[in-house]
């Protein structure tokens, strides 16, 4: 036998991965007679070639061992694209990876776990979209907060110590005072004082003087321009707040009087309010004017009944002062008109 001369092409670089399949080249191998010489070379690589030709591929190769045969059922690993699980591939959940088994079938056997494993299959909608799942389940031994009443010594004022008090804790403390004694309500009713719209005037002139120390003292700066305003937004928006809360819980009071004198007296301090120079820039102020007159025609309605002829006049000649800041007031105009 002799090997296949030297062939001095350039040959390209091959590159196989460990424990591949090696290919066959016996079809380049030849056999030579000593004894015939060189005359029945090509006779016998003839009948060779035919020979191997018809062989099968299997008996051309040696059996690779059955550690060989798990290594090539493993495979190489595929690095995923994304990071994200191949819903295919965690559907397979019987396929495992084979392990080394003395069995003439090779055939892989599976260790099963006492309590199997729960997997998380990405077209099980309940188990992604659930929020329930992810709360802590823990024993309610949270007690209710309650208010423990606090006896008062003696030689304490009554008085003072209703200074310290909140407005809701002080409604809540005549209220149930009402509830245990009913005939003081007609005492306390005697006694009701008309509401003091001092105090509420006092804040809002404070949060309008905050809007004007914000603003540029140069006189080579614009006050009204989008960068003052920039400056003096949030005192800006803290004014319409208070505008708009404070008479919201005097609408709630029920006492139409009062909300009209501080209609009347907030829409003094919202007209004299800065007027900005880009439009969108006054939607704090127009949106006051607004919630004043929403209130004010709220508390005509309820004193349609009550209301004489000179309150109506009265309320007639301010609300005509009131029509060239804000064209919402003519609605309120014109219920007194009707009215009349």
């Amino acid at each position: 036998m002799e090997t296949p001369p030297f062939n001095p092409e350039p040959t390209r670089m091959m590159t196989r991965s460990v424990l591949a399949e090696i290919p066959t080249r016996l079809g380049r191998l030849s056999m030579t007679d000593p004894n015939n010489g060189l005359g029945r070379n090509d006779h016998h690589l003839n009948i060779m070639n035919t020979t191997i030709s018809n062989l099968p591929t299997s008996m051309m190769t040696p059996s690779p061992s059955p550690d060989e045969l798990i290594i090539q059922q493993r495979g190489r690993r595929k690095i995923p694209v994304t990071f994200s699980p191949d819903i295919d591939a965690i559907k397979q959940n019987n396929q495992e990876t084979p392990t080394k088994s003395g069995c003439s079938n090779f055939k892989s056997s599976i260790v099963l776990r006492s309590t199997p494993r729960k997997r998380l299959l990405l077209n099980d909608p309940l188990e992604l979209s659930s929020p329930d799942k992810y709360k802590i389940g823990s024993p309610s031994c949270k007690k209710l907060r309650t208010e423990v009443a606090v006896e008062l010594p003696e030689d304490n004022c009554l008085l003072s110590a209703l200074k310290s008090l909140s407005p809701d804790q002080l409604i809540g403390i005549i209220g149930q005072i009402v509830i245990d004694h009913p005939s003081i309500e007609k005492e306390i009713r005697s006694h009701f004082p008309v509401a003091d719209l001092k105090p509420l005037e006092e804040r809002i002139y404070y949060l309008r003087r905050n809007i004007y120390k914000a603003l540029p003292s140069s006189r080579l700066i614009s006050k009204t321009d989008p960068t003052a305003y920039n400056r003096v937004s949030t005192h800006v928006l803290a004014f319409k707040k208070c505008v708009v809360d404070q008479g919201r819980r005097l609408v709630e009071s029920n006492q139409w009087p009062i909300v009209m004198d501080y209609v009347f007296m907030a829409w003094k301090h919202v007209r004299n309010t800065p007027i900005w120079d880009n439009p969108a820039h006054n939607a704090a102020r127009r949106q006051c004017f607004k919630s004043l007159s929403a209130q004010c025609i709220t508390a005509l309605k309820h004193m349609k009944d009550t209301m004489n002829q000179q309150s109506c006049d009265n309320y007639k000649n301010q609300l005509k002062l009131l029509v060239d800041d804000s064209e919402d007031i003519e609605w309120c105009l014109h219920f007194l008109n009707i009215r009349e």
